[in-house]
């Protein structure tokens, strides 16, 4: 049996992670030319090349950070299994998923449906005089329902990947189904070397899934805390793991269009986006694990203060950008020049949505994870 760690630093990589997520979405609105590569997008055309076509296109990894989110998620399903034995821990964790998830998220669409209601979504006028309507000009353009954003939240967006309202919550379905996958698979096998083989033939059966990055996540846990002679021999080679790290920060930053690449540094490798990114993920993940001065990098206050907040953060954060920002853009855009009032909207932007996720965080994610922790422990104890 071995004792349970204080992983600050992942704490610290998913709030990095919260980061990219507000920052790919907010480029959409305002600088799509770095997603889409594509020179009619461009707002700054050099500026937009030096991030969107180079390792710099990790800032903006939105797509990158849910894998690594996904990678965080299986790690800690496995994570009291695999250094207590205990599968009791398996039960519990899956048990405490959907209620420490639900909340927050039903929060957060009652708001978007009321945000609707009031005719507060500005994002199709904003992006067009933007030019990109394309990229974020189609979201919640319907009449809303408010028996429909509940339904989303409370079943949808889990087992059927609805995100009709809230766009960012399509990931849940892998998020939540992925633990109750892992859940299962080391309740049966967890503690059997037939579980190698198991893990293989579902990252074979799950290649194309993002269910691959939950599974990466759980094999990584594996792997750190039930580690074969040789893998420790490898683990103790600090080099080894500095290039681990490396690699799947290169992979992490191939940019997700996928395409017009040519003359970049990724041209050689095959579009496999999401594989690349789960990989990436994992290799991250692992390396983290086993190298002291990331791991204080990472765990310093300020992003394990955030990451407090993260999961509010993610949830609230696109129906800030899609009512504030685009009303503040359509408001100074013919009063301000382009960049200026672009950097104005984002640390505006990005500070309503740390507020609304504090309130979030405090009167519906808190209360949650509290009726979560009960709930388990009279379901596990019967």
């Amino acid at each position: 049996m071995q004792q349970q760690q204080k992983l600050d630093f992942v704490n610290g990589l998913k709030a990095l992670a919260c980061l990219m997520v507000f920052n790919f979405h907010f480029i959409h609105f305002y600088y799509c030319g770095m997603y889409s590569l594509a020179p009619a997008d461009f707002h700054a055309e050099t500026f937009e090349l030096l991030i969107g076509k180079t390792p710099l296109c990790l800032l903006i990894g939105g797509k990158f950070a849910v894998r690594i989110f996904l990678v965080i998620s299986g790690f800690f399903v496995g994570y009291r299994f695999f250094l207590t034995g205990d599968r009791r821990s398996l039960t519990a964790g899956a048990v405490k998923k959907y209620f420490r998830l639900v909340f927050p998220i039903l929060t957060a669409n009652i708001a978007i449906y009321a945000c609707m209601k009031l005719g507060l979504y500005m994002n199709g006028e904003a992006t067009a005089m933007a030019g990109s309507r394309v990229f974020a000009g189609n979201y919640n353009q319907f009449t809303p329902s408010l028996l429909g954003a509940v339904k989303e939240a409370v079943w949808g967006c889990f087992l059927t990947g609805e995100n009709q309202y809230n766009g960012p919550i399509w990931c849940m379905t892998y998020e939540f189904l992925g633990t109750l996958l892992v859940a299962a698979v080391l309740s049966l096998v967890g503690n059997s070397k037939v579980r190698y083989v198991v893990y293989a033939v579902m990252l074979v059966i799950f290649m194309r899934s993002d269910f691959l990055a939950v599974i990466c996540g759980m094999m990584v846990c594996d792997l750190t805390y039930r580690q074969p002679a040789w893998l420790k021999k490898l683990t103790g080679q600090k080099w080894l793991m500095w290039l681990m790290l490396l690699a799947g920060i290169f992979l992490g930053s191939y940019p997700s269009i996928g395409e017009r690449l040519e003359g970049t540094v990724y041209a050689l490798l095959p579009p496999h986006v999401m594989f690349y990114y789960a990989i990436a993920a994992a290799c991250i993940l692992f390396a983290l694990l086993h190298l002291k001065a990331p791991q204080k990098v990472l765990g310093v206050k300020a992003l394990t203060w955030l990451h407090t907040y993260s999961y509010a953060f993610f949830l609230t954060h696109f129906m800030v950008l899609c009512t504030f920002s685009c009303g503040f853009y359509l408001a100074f855009r013919e009063k301000m020049n382009y960049h200026v009032l672009a950097a104005v909207n984002y640390v505006l932007s990005f500070a309503l949505t740390l507020a609304i996720s504090v309130l979030v965080h405090k009167f519906a994610e808190k209360p949650g994870m509290k009726f979560a922790n009960q709930f388990a422990d009279q379901f596990c104890n019967e």
